[in-house]
């Protein structure tokens, strides 16, 4: 499946056009925001895709920055459009902050995720038990939205059965790690040897013994996304961004920024067990947990 369809991805793609577009015309963010009638700070939320275009305001700035390419304008037109629909996860939204809003609506277009856990099982892999023992810890603020956190993260995995490609490298201490008893803990550990059983997914365990890595002190993912056919600007692919879930807000990083990411995943990579002999080590970790 393209990337594109995500209204995520079709509201950044269009506020990236739109800025490309001011850039050329030589105008500043000031004369866009004239034309608008609303702050600097809206338009660079535009093209940062932080925010929604309307439709009407495409037509005002695509006029502003000279643009005589009607078809290019309709092809934006709809870019903005569709960027104001409402995906799926936004039923969730009075339950998840923006920043992470916009991370599942990113997911949801992206092509392949490479994923490094070091605490706890990545959210895409949980079963419904494992989650819930997520939050046995979590703020009270964070608790009363436990059920519909989980069934958000439930139904993010319904990709896992699609195309998209999944390579999680797993800290040794989330495997070990107990959360609900041994019973949820033995099932989160079947599945993920099920999980790993498909083409898509692929996982390896970083073990204790190997010492320490760089980048292995957070969590991250990063997202790749897969080529657009047509439309605006063809052979258009999102760019990679990376994601980090902190406890003090979620951060992404871009552009220049991927590149150092990509490389301390290779290198966590080839420090972690290759994938067979890493469910290798899942099997025998539930099996310790069933004889106890």
């Amino acid at each position: 499946m393209p990337s594109g369809g995500s209204p995520t991805v079709r509201r950044r793609r269009a506020g990236k056009i739109l800025r490309q577009m001011r850039e050329t015309s030589g105008r500043d963010a000031q004369a866009a925001a004239d034309a608008l009638e609303v702050t600097t700070s809206t338009i660079y939320r535009m093209e940062l895709g932080r925010v929604g275009i309307k439709p009407r305001d495409v037509m005002a700035l695509t006029e502003v920055y000279g643009v005589s390419d009607s078809a290019q304008v309709e092809e934006l037109v709809r870019l903005a459009r569709d960027g104001r629909k409402r995906g799926w996860w936004a039923r969730y939204s009075d339950t998840i902050s923006p920043p992470y809003a916009t991370y599942v609506g990113l997911e949801q277009d992206a092509s392949s995720l490479y994923l490094y856990d070091g605490l706890i099982i990545n959210g895409l892999l949980q079963t419904p038990g494992y989650a819930r023992a997520t939050f046995d810890f979590a703020l009270e603020q964070s608790r009363q939205f436990m059920e519909d956190r989980i069934n958000l993260r439930m139904e993010r995995q319904a990709r896992l059965r699609d195309d998209l490609k999944i390579w999680n490298v797993i800290d040794e201490a989330a495997i070990r790690r107990v959360l609900g008893g041994p019973k949820v803990m033995i099932d989160q550990l079947q599945n993920l040897l099920e999980l790993a059983a498909l083409p898509n997914v692929h996982l390896q365990v970083l073990p204790f013994d190997g010492g320490a890595y760089p980048g292995m002190l957070s969590s991250f993912t990063i997202l790749g996304f897969g080529e657009v056919d047509g439309e605006v600007d063809p052979g258009y692919r999102h760019p990679d961004v990376v994601y980090i879930e902190g406890h003090n807000g979620d951060v992404y990083e871009e552009g220049e920024d991927v590149a150092p990411f990509h490389e301390v995943f290779g290198n966590l990579r080839s420090a972690a067990l290759g994938p067979g002999r890493s469910l290798e080590f899942i099997e025998q970790q539930a099996s310790r947990l069933k004889s106890m």
